[in-house]
């Protein structure tokens, strides 16, 4: 008997990583993204924005990666795929979450790496480091909240947790008025019509 559980289990746990192995591979994205869990919650390097359940994604612009927060998934680019992944690829893999820059992104948008170029040009590569101004009293902005359409700053006491990593080089760089502004949210970004937009109906 102890020897027929332990089959079903290791023949279970197989299907599983089959089953992962195989979305990551396609670009699948997760089954049921249409609609949010019973219970979401950010992770713990989140910026301090104001939470909203519908909210599924961030978009970290240094490194080109989004995440969805309904299914606790990193996305990003390889080989011209996109993947997905519950932990950052290992060429990000001494990125620090809890010091990067995070933009919150809007709560419409749907599978938003689709449309990657229009992120890409709104929230270019340490863009932040130039865009938001200096706050007394606060440090550098570590989050852009696409809903309240503003930079998340913290206070300079909390400096040491979420002061934002700078580039390698830095050079002088001049952005256009887009850039660091909210991506504009067409009807082709949004949940396809008849998907439910909030709570299990």
């Amino acid at each position: 008997m102890k020897t027929k559980i332990l089959q079903f289990a290791f023949i279970a746990a197989g299907l599983f990583l089959f089953q992962f192995q195989s979305r990551a591979q396609d670009g699948t994205p997760p089954p049921d993204d249409y609609q949010p869990p019973a219970q979401v919650a950010a992770p713990d390097w989140a910026p301090p924005y104001t939470f909203d359940p519908m909210i599924q994604y961030y978009y970290l612009p240094d490194i080109e990666v989004y995440y969805d927060v309904w299914h606790h998934e990193f996305v990003y680019m390889e080989n011209g795929s996109w993947l997905f992944s519950p932990v950052l690829p290992a060429i990000y893999a001494g990125y620090d979450l809890f010091h990067g820059h995070t933009v919150i992104l809007d709560r419409q948008v749907h599978r938003p790496w689709i449309h990657h170029e229009l992120y890409a040009a709104h929230y270019p590569r340490y863009y932040h480091h130039v865009v938001y101004p200096a706050r007394e009293g606060y440090s550098r902005p570590y989050g852009f909240d696409e809903n309240a359409r503003k930079p998340i700053y913290v206070p300079a006491r909390d400096a040491d947790r979420h002061a934002v990593v700078q580039p390698q080089r830095a050079e002088p760089v001049h952005y256009s008025k887009t850039v660091g502004q909210p991506v504009k949210v067409e009807k082709n970004m949004m949940r396809p019509e008849g998907k439910p937009q909030g709570g299990r109906h």
